[in-house]
């Protein structure tokens, strides 16, 4: 009993070298989103034969490591902001501080635009009313653009407003790295 016997000979299959080809595992996310999930990946070859095994090659599963790495940027990038607003609020006082910590709370208040709407919701589903400003408000490039809108054209420098920005930040980071993201128009988050 030899680990690379050919495929027609007469042993039983629990003999042969087991190929373990994955299934193709349906996509959790969206293209480019960092959330997709890991496919099987054949490695080796070799033909196969009616009973499934393979000839003397294995083929083994490939994890992409890309959803873990973007969590760990995602992570990084929070850091950093929350980072970058505490140090507003140090160096330019209270109201940096406190509009920092306001708008670090602020996306998640557009939940609030829900109220009073009486479409039924399951656990974890935002009333779709809530959604367009829920989602509005967890975009990342709409903080971002509005900072570098501030620093090429501000007249004057006011760093509670930096500040709030990279509260914002801060939140929508800390939002992608714990694997909350936008929500689908009916209010489920998204994949």
């Amino acid at each position: 009993m030899s680990l690379t016997t050919p495929a027609t000979s007469t042993e039983p299959t629990w003999s042969r070298p087991a190929t373990s080809v994955a299934p193709a595992a349906p996509s959790t996310g969206v293209a480019g989103d960092g959330t997709d999930s890991a496919v099987g990946d054949a490695t080796g070859s070799g033909a196969e034969d009616a009973t499934g095994g393979g000839a003397g090659h294995r083929t083994r599963l490939r994890r992409r490591p890309r959803p873990v790495a973007l969590r760990a940027a995602w992570f990084a990038a929070a850091l950093f902001w929350t980072a970058f607003a505490v140090l507003e609020g140090v160096n330019h006082g209270w109201l940096a501080g406190g509009t920092a910590l306001l708008f670090a709370v602020a996306p998640d208040l557009t939940m609030l635009a829900a109220i009073g709407d009486p479409t039924p919701t399951v656990r974890g589903q935002l009333p779709p009313r809530a959604v367009p400003y829920y989602n509005l408000a967890h975009r990342a490039a709409v903080p971002l653009g509005l900072a570098v809108l501030y620093t090429f054209t501000a007249p004057k420098e006011w760093a509670p407003l930096f500040a709030a920005l990279c509260g914002w930040l801060a939140h929508i980071s800390y939002d992608r790295a714990f694997g909350y993201g936008l929500r689908t128009k009916e209010g489920f988050q998204r994949d």
